[in-house]
């Protein structure tokens, strides 16, 4: 049976891939499970420096899944570039990286860092704050999911997925942006939910749930 498909220009031997940080960079997972009968691995984010991610509680479980609020945790490039990527690389697999950043001018130079890498394509996570804009996600305006994308799209010739936030009241604009500034998808990313303590109705976190879109022009699939 012949299970290759093209997701974004990215050829894959099939579509069978994983959720972008749940995964890790596929270490843990590859004493349970061979990695090379995946068709792509998308790491968990990953940033141009280190970041230590949010203090505890990160985690919250409920009866119906589980909230998280990481907070981006990761190495950073030089140190996924330098161990995380010849760990991967020894399995038949692509592989896309998850680029996170808290500026345009960030992700850029993030993203150039990323061209010149052995990878098969760029998740672009604009579900990121912006600390120049008070803190508000990429991803929440048309105008700052079309800033960040077009000034990517400036220094990277790999396929580009874009992952927007679905805590706005119009996804599909901010879709279109993305797909203007030639993205060839859109993902979307978690959304936000309040952990409350229904015997004192305080809040006690606010954690995201996990659900994955990728949506095309005329068809939605979710995991």
């Amino acid at each position: 049976m012949n299970t290759k498909i093209n997701l974004a220009g990215i050829e894959m031997k099939n579509p069978v891939t994983v959720a972008a940080g749940t995964f890790g960079y596929g270490r843990e997972y590859s004493q349970f499970f061979d990695l090379g009968r995946l068709g792509a691995i998308i790491t968990k984010g990953t940033s141009l420096k280190p970041k230590n991610g949010n203090k505890p509680t990160r985690v919250c479980e409920t009866p119906s899944g589980m909230l998280n609020s990481i907070g981006l945790q990761n190495p950073g490039v030089e140190y996924f570039a330098q161990n995380d990527l010849p760990f991967l690389r020894k399995y038949d697999t692509k592989i896309i990286v998850n680029a996170c950043g808290s500026s345009v001018e960030e992700y850029v130079e993030l993203c150039k860092i990323l061209n010149t890498l052995d990878i098969d394509g760029v998740e672009l996570n604009l579900s990121c704050p912006n600390v120049k804009e008070g803190c508000m996600a990429f991803g929440n305006t048309y105008d700052g999911v079309k800033k960040v994308t077009s000034e990517v799209r400036k220094v990277l010739d790999k396929p580009l997925i874009v992952k927007l936030t679905p805590n706005v009241t119009d996804i599909a604009r901010n879709s279109k942006s993305s797909r203007r500034c030639w993205s060839r998808w859109s993902v979307i990313n978690k959304y936000i939910i309040r952990n409350e303590n229904r015997h004192t109705q305080k809040t006690t976190s606010t954690c995201k749930y996990n659900r994955r879109t990728i949506r095309t022009s005329n068809k939605t699939s979710s995991s």
